[in-house]
């Protein structure tokens, strides 16, 4: 009995913590009607960066694209294109240049990581004007033929 009581003595926050939590659950588990929410208040973009606070907000993603190994695009936002790629016959270096189709701004800078857990590799990215066109090209090295991903952090306007 003495030890439960110090138990509660000494968790008494972490305690009430737990029940407000629980009890704030069960509220909505029990007083919400059923379908009130859905997709469509859990869609995409739902929360836009005007709902936000500019002064708490740095910046943002203003492009990002997966690539894969071999140097496709796998995903990206908007649609990238691979310009060139490359891996290097004598080593584990890949690298390329890729293309949003439309100006990243000057204030943005680009960034690049590979998946190499447990091993130890590194990618680097560099924006450069395009050739011939008002696109701009993140250029990208890395250590090992492995994936990567590629992010353009813009600031917040």
């Amino acid at each position: 009995m003495l030890k439960t009581l110090a138990f509660i003595r000494h968790n008494a926050i972490a305690l009430a913590a737990l029940f407000i939590a629980l009890g704030g659950t069960s509220y909505a588990a029990f007083n919400l009607p059923a379908g009130s929410v859905g997709a469509r208040q859990l869609r995409n973009h739902a929360i836009t960066p005007i709902k936000f606070d500019r002064s708490a907000i740095g910046g943002f993603v203003r492009y990002w694209a997966r690539i894969d190994s071999a140097g496709k695009v796998i995903g990206s936002r908007p649609r990238a294109k691979v310009v060139a790629w490359y891996s290097s016959p004598t080593g584990p270096y890949s690298g390329g240049i890729i293309r949003w189709g439309k100006p990243i701004g000057t204030g943005c800078f680009s960034l690049a990581t590979i998946e190499s857990f447990p091993q130890v590799h590194y990618a680097s990215a560099v924006t450069v004007p395009g050739n011939g066109g008002v696109s701009t090209q993140v250029r990208i090295a890395t250590s090992a033929i492995e994936p990567v991903d590629v992010a353009v952090i813009c600031p917040q306007p």
